[in-house]
């Protein structure tokens, strides 16, 4: 018993104890470090993916000419937070077509972004004018009522009912036609989505794919 509890006591058992609290204690960290590249890698594939798509949809819109649409090609922007955990598996060629993916995509935001804020704009001002017109309308109805002993009230529905239906025949029904569009954040979209390749399809997408499908992906 006295040889156990020396032995225990002794310094050669408590370096052992030290390094294999700190082995324990590496492969946790590894292990840790892995489940966070592959998650990263997840989200990667992920918000790519979904730009792909995304992308697709605009291109619809441009090829139309119009870019009025409600989509968002970047959900999330993780490449910035998480790339240096890829810096030993991509290439430069591999990590330029990430990074310029992610940077044209975003400018195709912007672009979808300020367009949709001209649109917003030109609903406010047709909104604002349209209630605008419809009190003047009001007011000179009531104007021209004379003494309301000698108007009917069907009567003067009918001409208020006749001058709104005219107003709403000029005015609204053309709006379609005359609203403006500017044609900057079209043609940015162009050019942005001539640059933007399918990314998922490339080394790139097969990387990412092999990296979120090993639990043991070499670091």
């Amino acid at each position: 018993m006295k040889e156990f509890t020396d032995f225990i006591n002794s310094n050669s058992f408590q370096t052992f104890v030290t390094l294999f609290v700190g082995l324990i204690a590496y492969i946790v960290y590894i292990r840790q470090k892995k489940d966070h590249k592959r998650d990263s890698a997840t989200s990667l594939l992920l918000e790519i993916q979904h730009a792909e798509r995304s992308i697709e949809r605009a291109k619809d819109h441009v090829r139309s000419g119009n870019l009025d649409v409600d989509l968002e090609i970047l959900q999330v922007n993780s490449w910035p937070t998480h790339k240096h955990l890829f810096s030993r598996d991509f290439d430069k060629d591999e990590w330029d077509a990430i990074t310029s993916f992610y940077n044209k995509a975003q400018l195709l935001d912007n672009a979808i972004r300020y367009n949709g804020l001209g649109f917003a704009s030109d609903i406010e001002h047709i909104r604002a004018n349209k209630q605008r017109i419809l009190a003047d309308i009001t007011k000179e109805t009531l104007d021209a009522m004379g003494s309301p002993e000698s108007t009917s009230t069907e009567s003067v529905l009918q001409y208020y009912n006749t001058r709104t239906e005219l107003f709403d025949k000029l005015y609204m029904e053309k709006q379609s036609q005359y609203m403006y569009s500017p044609n900057k954040p079209i043609n940015d979209a162009k050019k942005y989505l001539e640059d933007l390749i399918q990314l998922s399809t490339t080394s790139v997408g097969t990387k990412l794919k092999k990296i979120t499908e090993s639990k043991w992906y070499k670091l």
